[in-house]
C-alpha cells in the first residue's frame, strides 16, 4: 500500500475548507428548523425535512455508483 501524504494532506486542507463554508450556508435556526441562505433569498425548512433530503441525497449517491448491468438470458431464435 502507498500512501502520497502531500496529496492527503492537500485533501484534507479542502475538505476543511468545505466544512466551513457548508457551516456558513446551512445553519440551524432557533425555532427548530434549517435555514438555508442563497444569493437572494432564505429557504426555511424544519429539521425532519432537511434530514429526509440530506438522507435520499445519500442514497441516490450511493445508487448511482452500483453497476446496473443485468446479465440478459439468450432467447432461441426459433432456427431449426
Amino acid at each position: 500500500m502507498e500512501i502520497d501524504l502531500e496529496r492527503v494532506q492537500r485533501a484534507l486542507a479542502h475538505f476543511g475548507a468545505a466544512m466551513e463554508e457548508a457551516q456558513r450556508i446551512v445553519r440551524r435556526g432557533p425555532s427548530g428548523a434549517v435555514r438555508i441562505h442563497t444569493d437572494d433569498r432564505v429557504i426555511e425548512l424544519p429539521i425532519t425535512w432537511a434530514a429526509a433530503g440530506l438522507a435520499a441525497f445519500a442514497l441516490a449517491t450511493m445508487l448511482t455508483s452500483l453497476p446496473m448491468r443485468r446479465e440478459r438470458e439468450e432467447e432461441p431464435l426459433g432456427i431449426g
